[in-house]
C-alpha cells in the first residue's frame, strides 16, 4: 500500500517512475491477497475484483499496442502505458473507497444504497464500450460479491462522478 502512494505521488508530482510500476504494485498486492489463504474472505473476493479489473485493464492496453494496422510511435506508446497506471491507480482508489463508504454505512439500506451508487457509477462510464457483456458484467450481476461493478468503466471518470457524489451528499 505504501509502495502504491509512493509511486502514484511521484507519477502526480512529475518524479520519473518506471512505466509499469504503479501497475504492477498494485496488481502484485492485490494478487497476494486475493491468494492468501489466511485473508478473510471478503478481502479475498475484493481482492479478486481488482486483479480482474487489472487484467482487463492490461489486455485492452495490450489491444491497442497491437494494432498492426498503424506504426505506433515510442511517445503514443508511453502514454498508453501512463494511462493503464492511472486506470489502474484510479480503479483501486475506487474500490477502496467504495469498502471504506460500506463499512461506514451501518443500516442495511445504507449500505444498499452505497452499493447502488457505487455499481451505478461504474456502469455509466464505460471505457471502451466492449460489447463481450458477459465478461464485461462479470461481476456486475453477482451478489455473492461486494464489488459489483463493470470491469469496462472508466476508472478516471467514475473516481471524480463518485467523489462529486458523496461531496454533494
Amino acid at each position: 500500500m505504501k509502495k502504491i502512494l509512493i509511486a502514484a505521488l511521484m507519477m502526480l508530482t512529475g518524479f520519473s517512475v518506471q512505466a509499469q510500476d504503479v501497475f504492477k504494485e498494485i496488481y502484485d498486492s492485490s494478487y497476494k491477497a486475493a491468494t492468501d489463504p489466511k485473508e478473510d474472505v471478503g478481502v479475498r473476493k475484493i481482492a479478486s475484483f481488482k486483479v480482474d479489473a487489472l487484467t482487463y485493464i492490461n489486455t485492452k492496453t495490450l489491444e491497442q499496442l497491437s494494432d498492426t494496422t498503424r506504426v505506433i510511435s515510442k511517445e503514443e506508446i508511453a502514454s498508453i502505458m501512463g494511462r493503464r497506471d492511472s486506470l489502474a491507480y484510479f480503479m483501486y482508489d475506487y474500490v477502496n473507497l467504495f469498502a471504506k463508504e460500506y463499512q461506514r454505512a451501518h443500516k442495511s439500506k445504507d449500505k444498499e444504497a452505497v452499493l447502488k451508487k457505487f455499481r451505478d457509477v461504474s456502469i455509466n462510464y464505460p471505457l471502451y464500450n466492449d460489447p463481450d457483456r458477459e465478461l464485461v458484467l462479470a461481476y456486475y450481476n453477482r451478489e455473492d460479491y461486494l464489488t459489483q461493478f463493470s470491469l469496462d468503466t472508466n476508472w478516471i471518470e467514475a473516481n471524480a462522478a463518485i467523489r462529486k457524489k458523496l461531496r454533494d451528499e
